[in-house]
């Protein structure tokens, strides 16, 4: 089952909404000092439009923002891993079928 790639403004609302939580998560303050910036240049970038510009920019690009602990796959490589987890487990009956003797 294929999906549809959402809307770049659709996926700009998504980028924003995820930066403005990690921002809110890690502080200005934190983010400003490991920028070399002060926190109000921070302040300034998130509320004067220019987040929501590069997340526009972003997604007009095709790029989505994550939060960095999430991993990416490949669709099809996860689709076959499904495929081969599913015939395994569909032909199972019992969890002594899961024992290597």
């Amino acid at each position: 089952m294929e999906t549809v790639s959402p809307l770049p403004g659709e996926l700009a609302r998504k980028n924003l909404s995820v930066a403005l939580h990690r921002i809110s998560l890690t502080g200005q303050n934190k983010i400003a000092d490991e920028i070399g910036v002060s926190a109000p240049t921070v302040s300034r970038f998130c509320g004067e439009g220019d987040l929501e510009r590069a997340c526009k920019v972003l997604a007009a690009a095709g790029v989505k923002c994550v939060p960095i602990e999430y991993q990416c796959f490949p669709r099809d490589t996860v689709a076959a891993l499904m495929h081969l987890a599913r015939e395994r487990m569909d032909g199972l009956k019992t969890v002594e079928q899961l024992t290597w003797e």
